[in-house]
């Protein structure tokens, strides 16, 4: 495959991540404020770095869909997304894993591949 063809699917893969990595931080700005109002979530730092995380993404997502049709590179970025958050909110954050939530990522897997071919 073209180095040129594989550029477009780098971006979404990097898109999914800073989607996920936003998500990830505001978890963690809501973990952090010290008061539950969600205006002292939108003014902390957390949440300052999860809207440059979003917008990242959104941009690399915005260039791959100039030569990706969007019915294969959104459930890609999306199905990426999920499993990574399923992941790493476990591992970052101690939330459960469930036999329920590995099946389901294996079928999210299933139909990206699906969906891609």
């Amino acid at each position: 495959m073209s180095p040129l063809l594989q550029l477009p699917w780098l971006l979404v893969a990097l898109s999914a991540c800073c989607n996920c990595l936003g998500t990830l931080l505001v978890k963690q700005s809501r973990l952090a404020a010290s008061h539950p109002s969600v205006w002292a979530a939108i003014a902390s730092l957390w949440f300052i770095a999860a809207l440059m995380a979003y917008s990242t993404g959104l941009l690399m997502l915005a260039k791959a869909l100039g030569h990706l049709s969007v019915s294969a590179a959104v459930p890609f970025s999306t199905g990426l997304g999920f499993i990574l958050i399923t992941l790493l909110s476990h591992w970052l954050f101690g939330e459960r894993l469930t036999t329920y939530q590995l099946a389901g990522s294996t079928l999210i897997v299933a139909g990206i591949v699906v969906i891609t071919r």
